[in-house]
């Protein structure tokens, strides 16, 4: 297999286009930042489900540049499809988004016939992320790493009886809004520690035997207390739910003020789920005790040839929060495993589109 490199030079070995044209098989363009990562694993993937098949590589979404090489490709692996593609998707069989939120793909542009899926396998990564950034902050392991290594102060009421005692998991009140796959993993590694559960969800329906203390429609219209109740017990409030019209901005001043002090807000969904200038202040002015950040408000658009990344998570100064905010660059997702088993679907779903059977995780147009 021939493969090309992203025209940004972040991964060394790869290139854009098609080496001196293209003489038949199977062509793949992926569009994500992360693949290249496992560039070999999914080329020999691809060559496995479908030998002959070629890839040409964009880390990052260049229109102009993801046209040119999309006018012969039958699959498209990409988390981003504007109607500037259209015109240049005659060949295309297949969209396969690289990831689980279909929210950057305006299926309504594309042209009728090319089917769509989507890929997973990252709940237990995020899982994983969302406890071990809980936990470091209401066991203020921060402060104490900062102490210890800075000034050789420890920095445990055992030694300065002035401090707070950490916060153990056991018996914390732990509220979920949104309770899908990344939800669920999430509770489940809360539950093991000891923790209550609820949750909060636009149906209201939750999985059976969850082991939740309650659950209930987001807007509340079940009677059962809807996202209100949830906040104000909630000691740390997971945001796992997708982003769409009636879920931007849920995270309000009025609703963060119902949270209980000292509480945690947790955000592995989209950043807009909660209003910045409302969490920022809360958090500035003391009502919560810390956030654990992994998606924002503003991403940078791109970088350099062999530069990282930089820019703004968002119009706050977030920075100056210090220690209350564990933030993250919406990595909380990219780990080998998970990116391995991404692409195991890619390379089956490339194969299933081809052969007219039916695809793993389709999304409904």
């Amino acid at each position: 297999m021939r493969h090309h490199a992203p025209e940004d030079g972040l991964t060394s070995g790869l290139t854009s286009g098609w080496p001196g044209g293209h003489d038949g098989g199977v062509r793949v363009v992926v569009v994500d930042p992360n693949l290249p990562l496992v560039a070999a694993e999914l080329e020999a993937a691809l060559a496995a489900a479908v030998p002959g098949s070629t890839v040409a590589w964009h880390p990052r979404f260049d229109a102009a540049a993801v046209a040119v090489d999309l006018r012969d490709a039958e699959v498209l692996v990409a988390s981003r499809y504007t109607a500037a593609l259209a015109p240049h998707s005659g060949a295309l069989r297949l969209l396969q988004c690289p990831a689980a939120g279909v929210d950057g793909l305006d299926l309504a542009a594309l042209p009728a016939g090319v089917g769509v899926a989507r890929t997973g396998h990252h709940e237990l990564a995020v899982a994983e992320h969302v406890l071990a950034g809980v936990v470091a902050l209401r066991r203020r392991l921060r402060e104490q790493d900062d102490a210890l290594r800075g000034t050789g102060t420890w920095a445990s009421p055992t030694y300065d009886a002035s401090l707070p005692l950490p916060l153990g998991l056991a018996g914390a009140r732990v509220g979920f809004v949104g309770f899908g796959a990344i939800g669920g993993a999430c509770w489940r590694a809360f539950e093991a520690l000891g923790a209550l559960g609820a949750a909060v969800t636009g149906s209201g329906r939750v999985a059976p035997g969850s082991g939740l203390g309650w659950s209930g429609r987001t807007d509340g219209s079940d009677g059962a207390g809807g996202l209100d109740r949830l906040v104000s017990e909630s000691d740390v409030l997971v945001l796992c739910a997708p982003l769409v019209p009636a879920t931007k901005g849920l995270l309000d001043a009025r609703v963060l003020a119902l949270a209980p002090r000292g509480a945690v807000v947790v955000n592995v969904a989209r950043g807009p789920l909660a209003d910045e200038d409302a969490l920022f202040e809360a958090l500035a002015g003391g009502h919560l005790g810390g956030a654990v950040l992994d998606v924002w408000w503003s991403y940078p658009r791109g970088s350099a040839a062999g530069t990282t990344a930089v820019g703004a998570p968002g119009r706050r100064d977030w920075a100056s929060l210090g220690g209350r905010v564990l933030a993250s660059p919406h990595s909380s997702a990219v780990t080998r495993q998970v990116l391995l088993a991404r692409v195991a679907d890619v390379a089956e779903n490339t194969r299933r589109a081809l052969a007219g059977e039916a695809l793993l995780n389709p999304v409904p147009r």
